[in-house]
This record gives C-alpha cells, sequence and structure tokens, in this order.
C-alpha cells in the first residue's frame, strides 16, 4: 500500500514539473502574441549549465532558455527568453538554413517595430533578400 502511495505522489510531482515548463512557454508564446506577432511557432526549451570556480569550490548553476520561431515578412526569426525573467531577444534569422549574424538588433521588439526595421534602412544581415517578402504579414 505504501509503494502505491508514493508511486502516485511520485507521479503527480512529475506531471505538476512538467506543467510548469509548459506554462513558462505559454507564458512566452502569450507575451509574442501580446507584441502583436501571429505566425508563431511551437515553443521548445534548453538547460544552460554553467559552472564557476570560487576559490576551492565549483558553484553549478542552470538556466532553462525559451526558444520560439516566428515568422515576419517571409523571414523566420528566432526570439529566446530565460525562463522566469523579463524580455525576451532575437536570436538569429533563419534564411535558407543559413543563420547570419545580425548585430545589434533591438530587444523586446513588436511585430511592428520588426516591419519597420526590415523595411528601414539599416544594415542587414547576408541572405536577408532571399528571405524578405514585404507584401506578406
Amino acid at each position: 500500500m505504501n509503494t502505491k502511495v508514493a508511486s502516485m505522489l511520485l507521479a503527480v510531482g512529475l506531471c505538476a514539473s512538467l506543467v510548469g515548463c509548459s506554462s513558462k512557454e505559454d507564458e512566452f508564446v502569450a507575451e509574442l502574441k501580446a507584441a502583436g506577432f501571429t505566425a508563431i511557432g511551437e515553443p521548445r526549451s534548453e538547460s544552460e549549465k554553467k559552472s564557476k570556480k570560487v576559490g576551492k569550490r565549483t558553484i553549478k548553476s542552470s538556466q532553462k532558455v525559451i526558444e520560439v520561431t516566428v515568422r515576419v515578412k517571409g523571414c523566420d526569426l528566432e526570439f529566446e527568453k530565460v525562463s522566469g525573467q523579463a524580455g525576451y531577444w532575437l536570436d538569429e534569422l533563419h534564411v535558407n538554413g543559413q543563420e547570419p549574424d545580425w548585430p545589434g538588433y533591438p530587444e523586446n521588439l513588436k511585430q511592428q517595430d520588426v516591419v519597420t526595421v526590415f523595411a528601414g534602412g539599416q544594415p542587414k544581415p547576408d541572405g536577408f533578400k532571399d528571405c524578405y517578402k514585404p507584401n506578406e504579414a
């Protein structure tokens, strides 16, 4: 009888942790929708582990990073967010299977801001013209 109770508690704990993870991803999708993005892909997450040597001790930490691909004007943009922190940023632009660098791209953009940056005269990454379709949503 005790093993059944322990098994049940373990199952409930695992379900709760899975719901907690997915709710952070759902919150990020909701944040992007609130910013005006409509073509939002499935969120995915990765854990980044770090270790730091302090004296004779090694301190280990990890943080969960959530990624979502959003399609704007024919281009796939990958946004990232650290779970539990405010704000998000553009991590990558995907063009024909490539991920060209786009330094200086601002954080926390709304959909209209992205459209303005796309149409503006600022320098664009390599391959940008291959994906950019100004008449798409």
